[in-house]
């Protein structure tokens, strides 16, 4: 009986370690955001990733120019900055890599 239970434990020991194999973690960046003026200032508002295709959109506010989003797929965006005043730039596009951190420089007017 403790040679079947022994066997069982290992066979479900192998199904598990397969299924965690066969299963992929989904890789995802950090996007730091620097956001300056023409000469160098920090920008505050709200920067906006709206993917180029289907997905959810990304954002964060910035405070003193910078701000983070994490979790984001890598992919081509669609880059918004909305300022706090006045208007914003024309929208720019960014490749986010699938993971690791990247630095996203937004120039405003």
């Amino acid at each position: 009986m403790r040679t079947r239970t022994i066997r069982q434990l290992v066979g479900a020991l192998a199904f598990a370690g397969a299924v965690a194999i066969a299963v992929p973690a989904l890789a995802e960046a950090l996007v730091v955001v620097e956001v300056r003026t023409p000469d160098g200032t920090a920008a505050n508002g709200r920067v906006v990733l709206r993917p180029r295709g289907e997905g959810a959109e990304f954002s964060c506010t910035t405070s003193e120019g910078g701000c983070r989003i994490e979790h984001v797929p890598g992919g081509r965006y669609t880059v918004t900055f909305e300022p706090a005043e006045g208007d914003g730039p024309e929208p720019s596009n960014a490749v986010i890599p699938p993971e690791g951190t990247v630095t996203l420089r937004v120039a405003t007017r």
